[in-house]
């Protein structure tokens, strides 16, 4: 009974965080007028389920403003604390992942250290295991109890003023780059040597000693991690998604080089197959091995992945990374030694340049909302395999090379400030503009 009731909460403290306007699902705020027009939508066409769900978090929202009020003297202690929660949606290791990675940096910025909230009943409550610096509470009852400052606008770091997916009713960006601009100013302020998301010690030798032990032929500095994010995985739209035969020739090439190649997968992923003893699949299904992939993708020598949960471990730990396949503008390559390249964009069947699709407000706010891009006539086209190899072979070379070429800087300038990929480090692959040509008119 107990375990249910967990379930039902913690499912509706995510959806305090945001919620899906219909009926276009774009995605917003969870605030009175977001759930109250929910709530009439699905009075209207009789769709019972939803208007429950609806209901439950419109009576639930309500209770935790109550909850505010009773809470305010034990607020008030916290705000003249040094210390400040985060709003994390601990659903997805994605949004785990970047909400550790921007809110407490932003927390930080302000001058206070982050109490975050993570209860056992979540998949993702091991993350206190690896971690020394973060103060992370995972008591299921005290993580309830304290759901009211959690959601506080006082004592808060909350998601509505920094996630980069929010839109209004007009499907536009809510929030202009929140990310790229913390991880800026952090960046600017930080010390020489960056201990936030230092391991803990046992962590960190537990993974070391699995690592000599079972996988003795892979050398970090020789080892590239690999993730891939399949069409239409978990019931989701195909806009992030792409084919995992199209990443095989970069696999290839890299055995081929001498580097090992160790690829994150799950339950149901397609397996691959070589013949070479350097490359090896880790099913992050498996307890052991959702810890183990922070501590491979820390110690490689580069990370190559595309728009998926595991790609902000990338980010989180200032990791070279590959991002492949982009659809949008929030990207896990975030240093200098970091690229990615796009998804290419049709327009009733006909391919559009990047700068058409700006003014079309498609980077605004557009490409988030998969039925919009539906209803109007959008596709995305994914990467080839020759643009990923031809990619790879780039990225291998910022391991020395890192000097942005005119190119790569003209794109950076032109492209509007709402875009997160703008204000990072990293760079949009060099010979991508090269053989796109037409694809970048007006904006090189």
């Amino acid at each position: 009974m107990f375990k249910f009731f967990n379930k039902i909460i913690f499912s509706l403290d995510i959806q305090l965080m945001f919620t899906r306007v219909k009926p276009l699902m774009y995605p917003s705020r969870s605030s009175y007028k977001n759930v109250i027009i929910n709530i009439f939508y699905s009075l209207f066409f009789f769709t019972f389920k939803s208007f429950m769900k609806d209901l439950i978090l419109f009576i639930f929202l309500i209770l935790i403003d109550f909850l505010k009020i009773i809470y305010f003297p034990i607020t008030l202690l916290f705000y003249f604390s040094k210390y400040r929660f985060i709003e994390l949606n601990h659903s997805q290791i994605g949004t785990v992942n970047q909400n550790l990675n921007i809110m407490v940096k932003k927390n930080l910025l302000n001058g206070y250290k982050s109490i975050i909230l993570i209860p056992k009943y979540s998949n993702f409550s091991f993350v206190k295991e690896i971690f020394k610096n973060l103060i992370i509470i995972d008591n299921n009852l005290l993580n309830i109890l304290l759901l009211p400052i959690k959601h506080s606008q006082l004592v808060s770091c909350k998601s509505a003023s920094l996630d980069p997916t929010f839109l209004n009713a007009n499907l536009q960006l809510v929030n202009i780059a929140p990310m790229a601009r913390v991880y800026s100013d952090y960046e600017k302020q930080k010390k020489i040597k960056d201990t936030l998301y230092d391991f803990n010690f046992d962590f960190e030798k537990k993974m070391k000693d699995h690592m000599k032990k079972n996988y003795p032929n892979f050398k970090f500095s020789k080892t590239f991690i690999f993730h891939h994010r399949e069409n239409y995985f978990a019931n989701t739209s195909n806009l992030r998604g792409s084919n995992i035969s199209s990443y095989v020739p970069s696999i290839k090439y890299l055995l081929k080089k001498g580097y090992g190649v160790i690829r994150l997968t799950h339950s149901t992923s397609k397996k691959l197959i070589f013949e070479k003893k350097n490359y090896t699949e880790i099913n992050t299904d498996l307890d052991f091995n959702k810890r183990l992939q922070y501590y491979v993708i820390s110690k490689s020598r580069g990370f190559i992945c595309c728009d998926s949960g595991p790609g902000a471990i990338g980010s989180l730990l200032s990791v070279p990374t590959y991002n492949t396949n982009m659809q949008g503008t929030i990207i896990s390559a975030t240093t200098n030694k970091s690229i990615f390249i796009l998804k290419k964009i049709k327009l009733r069947k006909k391919f559009i340049s990047y700068k058409k699709a700006i003014d079309l407000n498609y980077f605004k706010g557009h490409h988030i909302c998969s039925n919009y891009l539906k209803k109007n006539g959008f596709e995305i086209v994914n990467n080839s395999k020759s643009e990923i190899l031809k990619g790879l072979k780039e990225f291998e070379k910022l391991k020395t090379k890192k000097k942005q070429t005119k190119r790569q800087k003209k794109f950076k300038e032109l492209i509007p400030d709402y875009m997160e990929l703008k204000h990072y480090k990293s760079n949009i692959a060099d010979f991508f503009i090269k053989d796109n040509m037409k694809f970048f008119f007006n904006l090189i």
